[in-house]
């Protein structure tokens, strides 16, 4: 495997992992807002609102994340096979 695709291959899963991190921070805050009284002072009416929402954006988020992760592994495996493809045919002309 080419260097180049080790680098797709690796960013592609450090963008997922990422996008894990993200998908934490958006529960941990939305739930904080759904379920404690953190803050009631600044924001005392609507918590249950921007909880909910802060919970399903990160969840979407993760699911676009998660879909682009998988189109973009199917993809590199796809080049991954062409290049080894291209090896074993460069083998088998040098060796005839």
């Amino acid at each position: 495997m080419s260097l180049r695709l080790k680098i797709k291959h690796l960013w592609n899963k450090l963008l997922l992992q990422l996008s894990l991190f993200v998908l934490a921070f958006y529960l941990t805050i939305g739930f904080l807002f759904l379920f404690s009284d953190m803050w009631i002072d600044i924001v005392p009416k609507g918590r249950e609102i921007i909880g909910s929402s802060l919970i399903v954006f990160g969840c979407l988020r993760f699911y676009i994340a998660y879909r682009r992760f998988k189109t973009k592994r199917d993809k590199i495996h796809a080049l991954r096979m062409a290049h080894k493809k291209l090896l074993e045919e460069s083998q088998n002309v040098n060796v005839q």
